[in-house]
């Protein structure tokens, strides 16, 4: 439907309409803020938008931030202590209040002498589909979803008054690209500086309702500690909290919202600052988050009965699953994210950990999965990283790896690339576009999977004991020619067998078994050997991301069919293995395409058995497969010319030739703590970064030694 020009547009007779623009004078802290026009003005969105400094503090305002030794209005704990400032903590902290402070404070708590502001986060939507709103009685075109919200801001009286709002497409001049990439640098203190942030949902549906009741419900049941038997009342009747809500959810968290890149800063720098609203219902995102947790934690397995229970009630429905990307996202990154800047006030992440931030985000501009997240760089980092629209993408992404590779005088960032990404960068270069760069959740260092009966989440930073292959080597990274990197290392082997390779995350295509005739065990006899296999499946490292021990080798008696497990997880009354029909196939398919794999004379399935010991703990088997189902996700199993097994990169999304393949080398590279999969190019001077290797053995500095003593010899490697 095509857009209608608003009818009643004021004339001001005799007077040139100022243009809505002017320049902003950012180093005097200038913002433009936009005010809602009440309903009785028009029909149509009327809006003021406004120039206001936010150095203009409010004298009550600036005596309470130097008699408290505050750093400043943008500092995460001086609106908290400002707001008990004026009323009593506990009163604060009541959710009456907690709602009302951060959608109107009144005028007492505001921070500026022209009032206060909230931050918007929100989907500009389809650009086809667009509306008109008058903006300082110029006639604007907007997106018709930003309409919508402003319409029914103002039907709830939202932003009438001297609380204004932020608006990125009205509030940023979109025409000037010199104005859009210097304001890109400064959203992140934007949103910090926002009294709060609204993130808009969209307009209410039938069920969206019932979906935030039962996340408020789910972390009622936490409150009382009373997850556990929750989950058991659910396993018995999905329909113990109701019907529709799990539905309602399931809808909630499909939302074009979570796939939008730009919410991530936006909805962090906010913090607990931050409220989710959908029409005209609300929940503060601390509080959201609390029952995203639950779900995840304590309820992951079963919600899927939930959740089919109320399809099958909804009768017009056809069956379907869990949007996990937007579920793992809040859980994984956006809450831990907000709860690691209420404590630090700081957010610097690696390169592995934006790229799969990006990865599942959509932005309408290929380079902005780089600039939107230069917020949570190191500060080293983004200081080398200036946001360039005119730039190609290919430029934008080497030049993020490169300044990571600076930045932190380190080559860590080259674990996470590869020559395989769709935008044609150096193989050295994290393509940020590539389909397979979520590889956080297959590290030691990413979040665990499973039950919180079992593995309480004590801390959101655990203490893992990392890899360190190169040990305390300095890096020799230097950067010339076109798009050439050099630095020093040395090979360890070659691959000379690997597993079926992944097809997608569901299945394993056994032709591409590759068995090395020769191998000769680098560990010696066979239990040694059944041993380094065991500790390979979990890349020798627990749940928590501590050395594994001997009760890991529990995935080697774990049942390769799950119906079979079943019934022993069942008589044992393992719960959380028992419900993971939907799950288990990560081990059960896996086992079944390499059967064939061979190590030495010995097939890969024979260093398995199939019984689980009367004597068997559950936390050994739950642990070692969670284990295993990190460590197996875009990898293959090796063996190497020098008697290793470990993992090699796979990967899922590719075509046959963009695979690791027997031959290609494994390399210790000086600063990188993993070993990494490389290829020599025919032209015998240049390399390519297939990405990270592991190989029982060599993870924690062992090859350093071998080294010295002249077994290996360290040279020079130019990648491209």
């Amino acid at each position: 439907m095509a857009a209608s020009v608003p009818e009643h547009v004021p004339v001001i007779l005799g007077l040139q309409i100022p243009p809505l623009y002017r320049p902003l004078h950012t180093q005097d802290g200038q913002i433009r803020l936009l005010t809602i026009l009440s309903e009785a003005y028009s029909h149509d969105i009327h809006c003021h938008l406004e120039t206001v400094s936010l150095k203009d503090l409010a004298p009550a305002y600036r005596r309470f931030l130097d008699e408290n030794d505050l750093s400043g209005h943008r500092a995460p704990t001086a609106l908290g202590k400002w707001t008990e400032h004026h009323l009593s903590p506990t009163m604060a902290k009541l959710d009456p209040l907690k709602r009302v402070v951060l959608t109107q404070p009144s005028a007492q708590l505001h921070r500026f002498t022209w009032g206060d502001f909230a931050a918007l986060s929100y989907v500009w939507g389809d650009p086809n589909e667009k509306a008109f709103i008058v903006v300082n009685s110029r006639v604007v075109c907007v997106s018709a979803n930003l309409e919508r919200l402003l319409r029914e801001f103002r039907s709830t009286g939202d932003f009438q008054g001297r609380f204004r709002l932020w608006v990125d497409a009205l509030c940023i001049n979109q025409d000037d690209l010199k104005e859009r990439a210097s304001l890109i640098q400064s959203m992140p203190a934007m949103y910090r500086s926002a009294w709060s942030v609204v993130a808009w949902l969209g307009e209410a549906s039938p069920r969206s309702g019932l979906a935030l009741q039962l996340v408020r419900d789910l972390v009622t049941f936490r409150e009382a500690s009373c997850e556990f038997e929750l989950e058991k009342r659910l396993r018995e009747d999905p329909g113990f909290l109701g019907s529709l809500s799990w539905l309602g959810l399931h809808e909630f968290m499909d939302r074009p919202y979570w796939y939008r890149l730009w919410i991530i800063q936006e909805i962090v720098m906010g913090g607990a600052r931050a409220t989710i609203r959908c029409g005209n219902s609300s929940i503060d995102w601390p509080t959201f988050c609390s029952g995203i947790a639950v779900l995840q934690e304590s309820l992951w397995v079963v919600k899927d009965r939930c959740l089919w229970g109320d399809i099958e009630a909804a009768t017009s429905l056809q069956a379907t699953a869990w949007k996990t990307t937007s579920l793992h996202l809040v859980y994984k990154h956006l809450s831990r994210l907000g709860s690691n800047k209420s404590r630090t006030g700081d957010l610097d992440l690696g390169l592995g950990r934006l790229l799969q931030l990006a990865s599942d985000s959509e932005c309408l501009d290929p380079r902005d999965k780089v600039y939107a997240l230069t917020g949570f760089m190191p500060t080293s980092v983004a200081g080398l990283l200036q946001p360039d629209y005119t730039l190609p993408v290919s430029q934008v992404y080497m030049n993020a790896t490169k300044a990571f590779i600076q930045g932190l005088d380190s080559l860590e960032s080259l674990r996470e690339v590869n020559p395989w990404g769709p935008t044609d960068c150096p193989s050295w270069t994290a393509d940020w576009r590539w389909r397979g760069n979520p590889m956080m959740q297959r590290r030691i260092e990413g979040p665990f999977w499973g039950p919180a009966y079992l593995f309480p989440r004590n801390s959101d930073d655990l203490d893992y004991l990392p890899y360190n292959a190169s040990r305390d080597a300095r890096n020799s990274a230097s950067f010339f020619g076109d798009g050439l990197l050099e630095c020093r290392g040395f090979v360890i082997g070659a691959i000379s067998g690997i597993s079926a390779r992944g097809r997608g995350f569901f299945s394993w295509e056994e032709h591409t078994i590759v068995s090395s005739d020769d191998f000769c065990s680098a560990y010696g006899s066979r239990e040694a050997t059944t041993a380094a296999v065991f500790r390979t499946l979990i890349m020798d490292r627990d749940i928590y991301g501590q050395k594994a021990t001997e009760r890991h080798a529990a995935i080697l008696q774990l049942p390769s069919a799950f119906d079979n497990a079943a019934v022993e997880f069942v008589k044992r009354g393992w719960s959380w293995l028992a419900d993971l029909r939907s799950y288990y196939f990560r081990w059960e398919v896996f086992r079944k395409s390499n059967t064939t794999f061979r190590i030495g004379d010995t097939n890969f399935d024979d260093f398995f058995g199939d019984e689980i010991p009367t004597d068997a703990s559950e936390r050994d088997f739950t642990e070692a497969y969670s284990c295993f189902d990190r460590s197996s996700q875009k990898r293959r199993f090796m063996t190497t010319s020098t008697g290793h097994v470990g993992w090699a990169p796979d990967n899922i999304y590719g075509r046959a030739s963009e695979q690791t393949q027997v031959g290609d080398l494994v390399a210790i590279i000086f600063g990188c703590s993993m070993p990494l999969t490389i290829r020599a190019l025919p032209d015998g001077k240049h390399y390519h970064i297939l990405g990270e290797a592991y190989v029982q053995g060599m993870m924690d500095g062992e090859a350093m030694d071998d080294l010295q003593t002249g077994k290996y010899e360290a040279r020079t490697f130019t990648f491209c």
